[in-house]
């Protein structure tokens, strides 16, 4: 009814996206993690006796790590939360903090759509 209120997104080149081998896979957590406070998250290192404390993106990736979008899907949804002009490089910043926790081994690539295991879907305080 209200269409052209709405605007015809611009999306970038997404040449680093284009260029991913993983850009249709899923990523997906394994690490048990809770919120340290209203805006900050700790994840608990799997392979060592450490917490991880995280930056904005990387927290955001994190978080979205639930096995239900693509690396693809998730650029896409990430540039739509833009309302100016989308960054040139928001493919590769979110390409980077990927692989940046796939090196911490807390997110894993999966060849199709799947929840994470029940203690890493849910913070560990909302668990029972």
């Amino acid at each position: 009814m209200f269409s052209f209120f709405k605007r015809d997104k611009r999306y970038p080149a997404f040449e680093a996206l284009k260029k991913f081998d993983n850009k249709d896979s899923y990523f997906i957590r394994v690490a048990e993690w809770d919120w340290l406070n209203k805006e900050a998250i700790v994840v608990t290192d799997p392979y060592g006796p450490r917490l991880i404390t995280m930056d904005p993106w990387p927290q955001l990736v994190f978080i979205a790590a639930n096995g239900q979008m693509t690396v693809s899907e998730y650029v896409y949804y990430m540039a739509n939360k833009y309302t100016s002009e989308i960054p040139e490089n928001v493919d590769r910043t979110i390409i980077d903090e990927i692989t940046k926790l796939m090196g911490y081994r807390i997110i894993v690539f999966v060849d199709e759509k799947q929840r994470p295991e029940k203690r890493f879907e849910m913070p560990r305080s909302y668990q029972p």
